[in-house]
Parts: structure tokens; C-alpha cells; sequence
């Protein structure tokens, strides 16, 4: 019985990461078919409620933030103190190895941005929660791993305006890609784009993502495997050199 218990267990847990994952996966295609140059409240709205989100109370068609998350079962059904009691207990357990056996604890955020009724701003990122060494003191931490997309609207790109989303790491380009290690209390090992929306053919590389590696057995996705597009560019930098999958 106690075997009987595990596998249905496994299995109910494995099942949700696909339906979740395949949830995800319809986020990126509507975004990759989605023309960020003109977008505005309508399309952002049809996209948001389509994947199970709904706008604010506050929105209007001038001036909305949209936000969406998808994330596994795991994460979703303890509370937070739970949560807290059971990671003091087995953190390894859940973060470590159940990810060897398809079980992973990720989750996907999409924050949409709408003023003067054209889309603002957006960011889309999908992560990982790992546990890894990060000094000589052997304790481990949690690190978000996996890829995320920045993209700004050409007005907010004259103005140099930040607004809600930070656009630091895009500087004056068009189109950029890097790998964020995080600070120092706050680590993580992602793999960032951040696109002017009128960019149209960048634009569709940096939303290349294929999410079917979230439910692979025995290591967390690749670069090359979430985000191929993306990581193909980051890779051409300087010649290559330099630019090494910290999950290889």
C-alpha cells in the first residue's frame, strides 16, 4: 500500500506538471503570434483571459497591468507556513530529488503593461526553483534557473523611462542577451532578453520557447533546450568565447 501511495502520488504530481507546462506553452505561442509593435488593451486583455488570468479591478482601456502566473501543484498546495516547516524538515527532498524524477517545483510570470492604451512594457519568464552549493560552507540555497523576456515599447525606449520594468540591461540596443547571476542575497542563474517590441523578427526569437524539458528526468532544462533562439545569439557573442551553459 505504502508503494501504491508513492507511485499515485508521483503520478498525480507528474500529471499536474504537464497540464500546468502545456498551459505554459499556449502563454508563448500566443505571444510569439502576438504583433508587440501595435498591441494594445485589446489583444493583451484576449491574451491574459484566454490563459486564465483577469484584469483588475482599476483597468481601463488606457492605462491597465495585466499579470499572470502558471506554477506546479507542489508550490501551489502548501501554505506558507507549511511550506516553511516542510523545507526546514526535507528541502532537499523537494527541490532536489523529486526534480530527478520529472517532479519539478517552477513556475511561469507574465506582467503586461498598458499605457495610452498601447502596450507599455512586458516581462515573461519561466523558473526553476533549485537547490545548489553557491560557496565553501556546503549550505545550499534556493536559485531560480530558467529564462525570461523584457520587452519595451519604442516610446518608452525614447524616453528612457523605466516605468514598472527595468530596462538597465538593455541599455540602447535593440536586442540584447545575458545571463543573470542575481546579487549576492538573492542568486539565481537565468538566462535574460530584453527587446524594443518594434524589433519584429527579434521578437519571435527571444519568445523561441520550448518548455518540454521542465518535465525531463534526472537535470533541469538546458539553455539550449528552453530558449534555442536565444541562447544561439547569446552564444555567437564575441566569437563564442566565453559564453559557457552554466547547467551542461
Amino acid at each position: 500500500m505504502i508503494l501504491v501511495s508513492i507511485v499515485g502520488s508521483w503520478l498525480f504530481l507528474y500529471i499536474d506538471s504537464v497540464y500546468q507546462r502545456r498551459r505554459a506553452e499556449s502563454l508563448f505561442a500566443d505571444l510569439r503570434s502576438l504583433d508587440f509593435a501595435t498591441a494594445g488593451f485589446p489583444e493583451v486583455r484576449d491574451i491574459v483571459i484566454r490563459n486564465g488570468a483577469r484584469a483588475g479591478a482599476t483597468c481601463n482601456p488606457q492605462n491597465c497591468t495585466f499579470s499572470l502566473q502558471i506554477m506546479t501543484l507542489l508550490p501551489r498546495i502548501m501554505t506558507r507556513q507549511t511550506r516553511i516547516q516542510l523545507l526546514d524538515r526535507h528541502p532537499e527532498f523537494f527541490y532536489r530529488t523529486l526534480s530527478y524524477i520529472g517532479v519539478r517545483s517552477w513556475n511561469l510570470r507574465a506582467i503586461f503593461e498598458i499605457r495610452n492604451g498601447k502596450l507599455e512594457g512586458s516581462f515573461t519568464g519561466v523558473f526553476e526553483i533549485r537547490m545548489e552549493r553557491l560557496d565553501s560552507s556546503g549550505n545550499r540555497y534556493f536559485v531560480p534557473r530558467g529564462y525570461g523576456v523584457t520587452t519595451r515599447s519604442d516610446a518608452v525606449t525614447a524616453r528612457k523611462d523605466a516605468s514598472r520594468f527595468d530596462w538597465g540591461s538593455c541599455g540602447s540596443q535593440d536586442y540584447n542577451v545575458y545571463i543573470s547571476h542575481g546579487v549576492f542575497k538573492l542568486p539565481q542563474n537565468t538566462l535574460e532578453t530584453c527587446v524594443v517590441q518594434s524589433a519584429g523578427a527579434s521578437v519571435k526569437r527571444a519568445f523561441d520557447v520550448h518548455l518540454r524539458c521542465l518535465n525531463g528526468l534526472f537535470r533541469s532544462c538546458r539553455f539550449d533546450e528552453l530558449a534555442p533562439s536565444a541562447w544561439a545569439d547569446y552564444s555567437a557573442k564575441d566569437d563564442s568565447k566565453g559564453t559557457r551553459d552554466p547547467h551542461r
